[in-house]
């Protein structure tokens, strides 16, 4: 789903698709769910904002060489503690500016880093930079479609 550039490349093009999915969900309703006990679109976004931000830490942890070991997150657990009234221009603005944050974040990264660091997840697994990278840009385009399959928002291509 996300290409095969190099990962700064990438994450700019990213950066750029998301600003164009955001300014065709804000015509939507936020509190909208498909179903009962289905995420609402605000919750969803929030879900993805917080995600990014759970990735930015560990793909911050990974450069930095720190070898703790990286831990998991349960999604519901936060979607839960996550239910709110937001605003929907503040969630956009937010996940534009995570994604921004992101894309910068591994703009400092020396291109050597990106094919030597590695860290380890609390299940024993390795993981790179360039994983989290796609992680980060396919776990919005997964969402994307959940809200064009689901909801019924469609996105410009």
């Amino acid at each position: 789903m996300v290409g095969e550039d190099h990962v700064k490349e990438l994450l700019a093009n990213s950066y750029e698709s998301l600003k164009s999915d955001m300014e065709e969900l804000a015509k939507s309703s936020f509190d909208h769910t498909y179903a009962a006990d289905k995420w609402s679109i605000q919750t969803l976004i929030r879900h993805c904002i917080d995600a990014e931000i759970i990735f930015m830490s560990r793909a911050l942890s990974i450069a930095r060489n720190d070898h703790n070991k990286i831990r998991s997150f349960n999604e519901n657990e936060y979607a839960k503690e996550s239910i709110a009234d937001y605003q929907k221009d503040a969630l956009i603005e937010e996940f534009l500016q995570i994604r921004k944050a992101n894309l910068l974040l591994f703009r400092s990264f020396k291109d050597e880093w990106l094919t030597s660091r590695k860290g380890k997840t609390e299940n024993g697994d390795t993981i790179s930079l360039p994983s989290i990278a796609y992680i980060i840009i396919g776990h919005w385009l997964h969402h994307k479609k959940v809200l064009t399959d689901k909801y019924g928002i469609y996105f410009k291509k």
